[in-house]
């Protein structure tokens, strides 16, 4: 039979009752402890020097001496049959352990099975924590002042009624948390985008009237693109809300939760407190109700760390201390990287955005905000346009097309009647003829005048227009014939008369048709 072990506190009090003047049978009925029970903590007591003899000693000498009885009862586990008998399998055990993914658990199935090891599991798991201890884990709480820091997070919030899309949709739960303060700000949304990120800061900042100098987040894509410990690279739109409002983005080590354990302790309160008892699915409810809730609700409570309550800190120590909000408004900026098309266009937000022929075929950088949408190349801003209002619009600036390129753009009648008087008049007056009926069909025909006059000359083409217009030819072999035969030169007397004998030529007499 095991004996019977009592705590530190009943040792104590056995050892200051017999210090007094107790005999065995007083702290008996003192305590309900049995007499053999007594009497071997006693002597034991007595081995260690401690006598009646001694003078009053304070509590902590009795606390002392009792930890020294303890010891002495505590048989080490060294000394057991189990740790004997388990150590005597030490070489095949750490021969087992070195393997990759080889665990404690498969290591003692492996040692029964294969080795006929006797014991259970328990004594086995016993040795492997004396052999093989593990060092306990430790922290350093750290407390900031008022205004320093806030700390933020999403959390999975279940499903809830979006009005928009007239669906029950899965939903996050966005908290900030002021560091100080414990007090938090709550938004549930359908996405983590970076757009939702940075304007769930925005109103969160409003919420509180003022920005704490640092966040603290995790590595999630929407505020941070390549985790580092030393050199974060962050999200575009994100840095830009960091500059704009003044506060410093300090993202916490991979997988360390506990980095931000603040915010990391709102996300299940939110539930157990808030969520466990919403009866609105409408996220638009949840959201005007969780504000009431930081507010009047969870700040109002006792906050178990700082044993106060977090809106009342809030008001009289921390809301002053925050940032001023600035006074212009942020433009909330999309960041995208595309690369430049064939068609001197990039695509943003399903619409299309021109650039110069250079950049064709390179990366750049596009930034859209609410009214421009703006290239960046290498840090360079190449382009700012109009942001299109509706997808699968063409937003093209035609200086960026190379000359040759641009005069083949579909333009208007005007334009082209305009570009043909500087081949001369007649050339116009064609230009317009040909353009008063199918215009888009025809401005191939435009166009390739244009390019005769490049090949021919102005004065050839203007004289050629103007016989064409003579005789209301306007076909395109028509004037590269005349063109090619210089037939332009020849008076339009001659032509006319040539044209005559062209035609008399095939006229039969009457007598040809005169039958016998």
């Amino acid at each position: 039979m095991a004996r019977k072990e009592i705590k530190l506190e009943e040792l104590v009090e056995v050892l200051y009752q017999w210090h007094m003047g107790s005999n065995i049978t007083q702290i008996k009925r003192s305590l309900g402890l049995d007499r053999k029970t007594i009497r071997k903590y006693l002597e034991l007591a007595q081995a260690l020097g401690f006598s009646r003899d001694m003078e009053p000693q304070e509590i902590q000498y009795y606390l002392e001496l009792a930890g020294k009885i303890q010891k002495e009862l505590n048989t080490p586990l060294t000394c057991s049959k189990a740790h004997k008998l388990t150590s005597r399998y030490q070489t095949v055990i750490e021969k087992l352990l070195s393997k990759r993914y080889m665990k404690p658990k498969q290591a003692y199935r492996i040692l029964k099975n294969q080795h006929g090891y006797p014991l259970s599991y328990s004594s086995f798991n016993r040795y492997i924590h004396l052999k093989y201890p593990k060092h306990p884990k430790s922290c350093l709480r750290i407390e900031v002042r008022a205004g320093d820091e806030g700390q933020v997070d999403f959390g999975s919030a279940g499903k809830m009624y979006d009005p928009q899309t007239d669906k029950i949709r899965r939903v996050h739960a966005f908290v900030l948390t002021l560091s100080y303060s414990r007090l938090p700000y709550v938004e549930f949304v359908f996405d983590q985008s970076q757009v939702t990120w940075v304007k769930c800061h925005i109103n969160a900042f409003t919420f509180f009237g003022g920005v704490p100098k640092r966040i603290i987040l995790d590595n999630l894509k929407s505020g941070v693109l390549q985790p580092h410990i030393y050199d974060p690279v962050f999200n575009r739109a994100y840095g830009d809300c960091a500059k704009h409002y003044g506060f410093i983005v300090d993202p916490a080590r991979i997988a360390r939760g506990d980095h931000k354990g603040k915010v990391e302790r709102k996300i299940f309160v939110l539930r157990q407190q808030f969520l466990s008892t919403l009866e609105s699915p409408a996220v638009t409810d949840a959201n005007q109700q969780v504000r009431q809730w930081c507010f009047h609700d969870y700040g109002m409570q006792v906050h178990g760390t700082i044993q106060k309550k977090p809106y009342e800190v809030f008001q009289a120590e921390e809301q002053e201390e925050l940032l001023k909000l600035p006074l212009e408004k942020f433009d909330i900026p999309q960041w995208k990287e595309a690369k430049v098309n064939r068609d001197h266009h990039v695509v943003f937000d399903k619409s299309y955005y021109s650039l110069p022929t250079r950049y064709i075929g390179k990366k750049v950088w596009v930034r859209g905000g609410l009214t421009k949408v703006q290239v960046f190349y290498e840090g360079e801003l190449l382009k700012t346009h109009q942001r299109a209002c509706v997808p699968g619009s063409w937003v093209t600036d035609e200086t960026d097309y190379p000359p040759e390129k641009a005069k083949y753009l579909m333009k208007s009648p005007s334009h082209y009647a305009q570009e043909a008087l500087k081949y001369g008049e007649f050339v116009c007056q064609l230009v317009n003829r040909i353009m008063t009926e199918q215009a888009y069909r025809n401005v191939r025909k435009v166009q390739c005048l244009f390019r005769l006059a490049e090949k021919y000359g102005s004065e050839p083409l203007n004289l050629t227009c103007k016989r064409c217009l003579f005789y209301e030819d306007y076909l395109m072999s028509t004037i590269k014939r005349v063109l090619d035969k210089q037939l332009y030169l020849l008076p339009l007397e001659e032509m006319e008369s040539e044209k005559g004998k062209a035609d008399s030529s095939f006229i039969r007499p009457v007598t040809y048709f005169t039958h016998n």
